[in-house]
């Protein structure tokens, strides 16, 4: 009987371990952004505690409250830590549950997720062997610099995603103004409509410049250097270009007017 029981609480256990991958696995990227949201709460909810701490050992110096500021500073590092991790989380499903986004990219995303998790728990391993307030300052200060360097790593993914989905409007674009130019080649008096392709056609090549011009910009966006002039000259690049598929879509929208009017 008893030999039974241990078999069944094997049995058990083993289950646990099984599926405990699985429940990990099926979490969607809306149920990972629910987590982050939930982990900010934490987070702001552990760094007024830390400020009370504080003031608290301000009013009266003692040793007792002097720990207190170190707890709850090493409690706020940790659900600091907590909230990036939801939120690498959160972006890292977005983008795999995203099917207009290569394979690719979603590849380097995931591997830039990952080496920011593991940055992570480097830090975390930091935080806990925290024990005076000197330490907790010189923690703090490092997890800026990884954090700087997430954002960076998040900016320069995030670019990357926009660049690829300006050239899929610009293939778009292509596609639309080659349609329009075969079927208006045999038309009669079809120089103006030329003319509207042709005008169509040189706003996409321009797009075409501009959006290269953008994947440059964030391919640098990288610690040591100026990531964030980089990422902004990658977004006016990107706006330039977005100018010109706009015109351009204007054009091949007067372009079959022209067409369907005869004109």
């Amino acid at each position: 009987m008893k030999l039974r029981k241990m078999s069944f609480i094997a049995l058990l256990v083993l289950a646990m371990l099984l599926l405990q991958p699985i429940a990990v696995t099926a979490l969607s990227a809306s149920d990972a952004k629910q987590d982050w949201y939930d982990a900010k709460q934490a987070s702001v909810e552990a760094q007024a505690e830390h400020r009370d701490a504080k003031i608290e050992w301000a009013a009266d110096k003692t040793e007792e409250n002097n720990q207190k500021v170190i707890d709850t500073g090493k409690d706020a590092l940790h659900a600091a830590l907590d909230e990036v991790e939801a939120w690498l989380i959160w972006k890292d499903l977005e983008v795999e549950e995203n099917p207009d986004i290569p394979d690719d990219l979603k590849e380097s995303i995931q591997e830039d997720v990952d080496t920011n998790l593991v940055k992570i728990d480097e830090l975390r391993a930091d935080v806990d062997g925290v024990e005076n307030r000197f330490q907790l300052g010189a923690v703090f200060l490092k997890m800026i610099g990884s954090y700087f360097e997430l954002v960076s790593d998040v900016a320069r993914n995030s670019g990357f995603v926009w660049v690829h989905t300006a050239n899929e409007h610009a293939d778009t674009l292509e596609d639309y103004e080659a349609k329009l130019r075969d079927a208006a080649k045999d038309m009669d008096d079809n120089e103006l409509i030329i003319e509207k392709l042709d005008m169509a056609k040189a706003e996409i090549e321009d797009a075409r410049k501009n959006i290269d011009n953008a994947e440059e910009q964030y391919e640098e966006v990288r610690i040591p250097g100026q990531p964030l002039i980089k990422f902004s000259n990658g977004n006016n690049y990107l706006r330039i270009a977005r100018g010109n598929m706009l015109s351009a879509h204007r054009n091949l929208n007067e372009a079959y007017g022209l067409m369907v009017r005869g004109e």
